[in-house]
């Protein structure tokens, strides 16, 4: 490997720390940067066991020295436009993601790399499971909250890096090379990072920057830009949520399964022609109980538990009634009664959740209604669905409970978690926590 001499990681979150303790390791001369005072950095006691604090800087400090670095490391929520690299993109010095920093180290395990606007947590959790069941050593990291470099710091030998990737991350490649790239979907997002949606796509298709003819794509149809990587010599597979093949759909029974609508079993296609572009062995047994036993992503329509014909599932990610809605929709074909749970902080006194529930008043048996807006939940939808103000968690757990009741109940709040939690996270640990305590 060459020597770079002057390396500075931008950014100190997650990623970033992973970046410096690698380079730290490879004993490169090294600056750590981030947003303000470096007292006030995050965790920063536990940057102090890597780095000194004199090779540490704050970013206005800093941005006089970026151009005389070998290489900069950028953390994915900073664009390369900031105004500090300025002088370091006129002159040409190499920016690069954690990704791209962390594959050099690692490139001779075979990577599955994933994108998409969403389900990519989903399927990179599914990929990297299913693969666990069949018996391989396998990495996931990348978006998905590992860093990627911990692989590299690790040395540990693994069969496969199942890695997700953002938009952000993909910005900012040269050599990153998945055997197996997944580019899952492509909606509007990002609007403040993108000028519009095409140019967001092309961040994406960076994916397949260094894939071959010896490599394989998958790829999902609700992209509008599809065109743009027709003519790529990679393989290719395209698939297309609630229209999968019938040889898939009829080879596979889905209704045990634990992560419940059409968006899920497109994952699982996706998951499944990973699977089988890797040869696994005896796969349809194995991704048939596969089926049965993943319980999904933790927070986002995460089954939790079944409490006397009562099944639990753990949505807390939900903070809009999008993604309350698409909850809603995973249970179109049960037919048993589904109890929803609203409810957390107010963001603006026009917050109405009405409209959007509307066209489910027949599949929603009942609301309980928790947080800041329980009360005003009630006066908003009583008139059109059954809806009790419970409060908090533990009381609607306590009702259900008490009045024994049967069918999905799915906490997907559609609000903001700060009035009783600290974060989303907090909110679904809690909920899950709670769930088993009171109903087992």
């Amino acid at each position: 490997m060459n020597k770079i001499n002057k390396v500075a990681v931008f950014g100190m979150g997650k990623s970033g720390k992973a970046a410096v303790e690698l380079a730290k390791k490879y004993k490169q001369d090294l600056y750590a940067v981030n947003k303000g005072p470096v007292e006030s950095w995050f965790e920063a006691e536990q940057l102090d066991q890597i780095l000194e604090r004199c090779s540490c800087y704050s970013e206005e400090d800093f941005s006089q020295h970026f151009h005389k670095m070998d290489e900069i490391v950028l953390s994915p929520g900073i664009p390369i436009t900031h105004p500090a690299l300025k002088e370091a993109l006129r002159l040409g010095v190499p920016i690069l993601s954690e990704i791209e920093y962390a594959y050099r180290f690692v490139k001779e395990i075979p990577v599955i790399g994933i994108t998409g606007t969403n389900g990519k947590t989903t399927t990179t959790t599914m990929i990297t499971e299913a693969l666990k069941k069949a018996g391989k050593k396998v990495f996931c990291g990348g978006n998905i909250g590992i860093p990627y470099c911990e692989l590299a710091l690790s040395q540990e030998k693994v069969d496969f890096a199942v890695i997700e990737v953002s938009s952000f991350q993909l910005e900012t490649i040269y050599d990153f090379h998945p055997r197996i790239g997944l580019i899952l979907n492509i909606y509007p997002n990002h609007s403040e990072r993108y000028d519009d949606v095409h140019d967001y796509a092309k961040a994406k298709f960076n994916l397949l920057k260094n894939m071959t003819s010896a490599d394989n794509l998958i790829l999902g149809l609700e992209n509008p830009y599809l065109k743009d990587i027709e003519s790529h010599p990679a393989n290719k597979d395209y698939f297309q949520k609630g229209n999968l093949p019938s040889s898939f759909r009829n080879k596979f029974d889905f209704s045990k399964a634990k992560v419940k609508g059409e968006h899920n079993e497109a994952n699982f296609y996706a998951t499944y022609r990973v699977l089988e572009l890797l040869n696994i062995e005896s796969l349809d047994k194995l991704f048939q109980e596969f089926i049965h036993e993943f319980a999904g992503v933790a927070h986002r329509l995460e089954f939790v538990l079944d409490y006397q014909g009562l099944f639990v599932y753990n949505d807390a990610k939900s903070t809009n009634t999008l993604a309350t809605t698409t909850a809603i929709k995973a249970f179109n074909e049960s037919h048993l009664p589904l109890y929803l749970i609203l409810g957390g902080k107010l963001r603006n006194e026009n917050d109405m959740v009405l409209p959007d529930l509307l066209p489910y008043k027949n599949q929603i048996t009942r609301i309980f209604t928790i947080g800041d807006v329980a009360q005003r939940l009630v006066k908003e939808l009583s008139g059109d669905f059954k809806v009790t103000e419970a409060g908090d968690l533990k009381n609607v757990l306590k009702i259900i409970k008490e009045e024994n009741l049967k069918g999905n109940l799915v906490f997907s709040p559609a609000y903001p978690s700060f009035d009783q939690f600290k974060n989303y996270v907090d909110r679904g640990e809690k909920f899950k926590q709670w769930a088993r305590e009171i109903l087992n």
